[in-house]
Formats: C-alpha cells, sequence, structure tokens
C-alpha cells in the first residue's frame, strides 16, 4: 500500500450540504492510499482541509466511498450524496438528470432538480425498523419510545436504520424545548452517551428533534463518526419517519437545520425522497 507521505499533492473539492461538509476526491487520485488513515489526516480542522467526512468517487459503476472524520466507513450519506451529485456535474464526471449511485447501503437515486441553486432529489429507500438491522441489542421487534438509562437518568429514545442506524431524540422531555437555546456543548456530551450505550452494538446517530409543528421540525445531529455536525441528511429522513410512526408530525415534512433546509417525504410505499442544496466552496490541492 501506498504511504501517504510519497504523495507529493492529491486534487480534492470541499462541498456542503446545509453545514455537513466533505471533501471528495477520484478514486484515481487516490489509488493505493489507505482511505481511513487519509479521511483522518485530510479532514482535521486543525492539521488538515477540514471536514465532517471524506468522499471517493469511483466510476463504472458509479459509487460513493464515505468516510467519516474519524476514520471509520459510513454506510451511507444523505447529505454526502448531494455533494457527490455536485461534484460530479462540476467533473464531468455524470451530467445526467436522473442516474443512479451505488453506495454500502444500496443503490440510490439521484435527481438534479436544478442547477443554479444546485438542488438535488435522493431516493433514500425505505426505513427498517428491525432492531437487528440497528445492531441493537433487544428481543423486541422495534426500538421506538424506549428508555435508556445514562448517568444522570433515563432517556425516551427511538431508533430505525435509514441507510445507516439513526436515533431520535425529542427535545420535549429535556429542560430547555428550544433547540437554539440548548448548549451545544451539552448536547454533545449527551450524544455521544447514547451513541455508546451498550444496548448499540455499532453505536448510533443521534438526533436532537425539536417539533415546531406536524409539518415542520428543527434538528441537530451528533454523528458516531464525526460529532456534533451542522446537518445530517439521514437523520433528517430518520426524524421524520419515527415523529410521523409515533404520530408527531406528517410524513411530508421540512427540517430545518443551522444552514440550511431540507424537504422530506414518505411516499405511499415507505420509499423515503429527500431533497435539498449542496454547495461547492474550495477547491485545490492537498499536499503531504
Amino acid at each position: 500500500m501506498r504511504s501517504l507521505w510519497a504523495v507529493a499533492m492529491i486534487r480534492f473539492s470541499k462541498h456542503h450540504g446545509c453545514g455537513n461538509d466533505f471533501i471528495l476526491l477520484t478514486a484515481d487520485a487516490v489509488e493505493g492510499l489507505s482511505y481511513s488513515e487519509l479521511a483522518k489526516q485530510i479532514c482535521h480542522r486543525q492539521l488538515g482541509i477540514g471536514a465532517d467526512g471524506m468522499i471517493i468517487v469511483r466510476q463504472d459503476p458509479l459509487e460513493m466511498i464515505i468516510f467519516n472524520s474519524d476514520g471509520s466507513r459510513a454506510p451511507m450519506c444523505g447529505n454526502g450524496l448531494r455533494c457527490f451529485a455536485e461534484y460530479c456535474y462540476e467533473e464531468g464526471i455524470c451530467t445526467e438528470e436522473i442516474y443512479s449511485v451505488k453506495t454500502l447501503a444500496g443503490t440510490m437515486g439521484i435527481k438534479v432538480v436544478s442547477h443554479a441553486p444546485f438542488l438535488v432529489e435522493v431516493n433514500m429507500g425505505k426505513p427498517d425498523f428491525d432492531p437487528k438491522r440497528c445492531g441493537i441489542k433487544t428481543d423486541q421487534n422495534s426500538f421506538l419510545k424506549q428508555k435508556l438509562q445514562l448517568k444522570n437518568g433515563q432517556i425516551e429514545v427511538s431508533s430505525c436504520f435509514m441507510g445507516t442506524i439513526h436515533t431520535v431524540v425529542w427535545l420535549e422531555q429535556m429542560e430547555t424545548t428550544d433547540l437554539e437555546k440548548v448548549e451545544r456543548t451539552d448536547l454533545e456530551k449527551l450524544g455521544e452517551e447514547i451513541s455508546n450505550h451498550p444496548v448499540f452494538a455499532e453505536k448510533t446517530n443521534v438526533n436532537f428533534v425539536q417539533i415546531l409543528n406536524r409539518k415542520t421540525l428543527k434538528l441537530i445531529t451528533y454523528e458516531r463518526g464525526a460529532g456534533m455536525t451542522f446537518a445530517c441528511g439521514t437523520g433528517a429522513c430518520a426524524s421524520v419517519v419515527i415523529g410521523a410512526a409515533e404520530g408527531r408530525c406528517d410524513k411530508e415534512a421540512l427540517v430545518l437545520l443551522p444552514y440550511g433546509q431540507l424537504r422530506i417525504e414518505q411516499k405511499m410505499d415507505d420509499t423515503v425522497m429527500m431533497t435539498g442544496p449542496a454547495v461547492r466552496v474550495a477547491q485545490g490541492c492537498y499536499e503531504e
């Protein structure tokens, strides 16, 4: 395997989807490198370019390979898919309006809605409420409205698999019910504790959700491989799906994030569609 230290420079592009940022590279540019080690270095906020994750673009067939900033591989990422689509368009890799992308979680459908701004609709597939799919240690058929024992007491959570495992915490059970007034450091500590709870064999992403009305949610996410992020597409989908299953919101809702918004719709056949933006913010070369 090629050593990182032997690389003079790697051409990259940086994009974000509602504040969830990624470094995008072609597979040819990093051939022979350890993706995990490269992700940890290139995503480092102080010593690298800085990002929540790194996305490798493979062609023939078109495939998205995504690694979190801690070097762990993620099955899929909704915001990452939209950034992937914009990168492919800007680089001339794929300029079609409708196409499919292979991911570790399965094949996802892409539809480019507009170019200015760059908006993408993604077919995120169907949610799976089977705890085994989420690596949850339980004998129950689902993991909705479950009590977890934490250091400072119990908290109610609900989980499902939506491209990756997601757990929802409704803000109404916390002291401050306005997401903007909750200290980010407090959410990070709570998210980390829930993510690492023994019931989650593979850890979990944690979504803190405030319900504004049946058609509008506000969200911030702790990701198991990146910590607190400003947006999570799969998390937004899981929040609407779980909210609808529990009768808290409609199956079509707007999810408000600190730096943007996503439109989520669960169709009659349970397929979940996500529509949102992608923005390229930088291009350059990563040097050793």
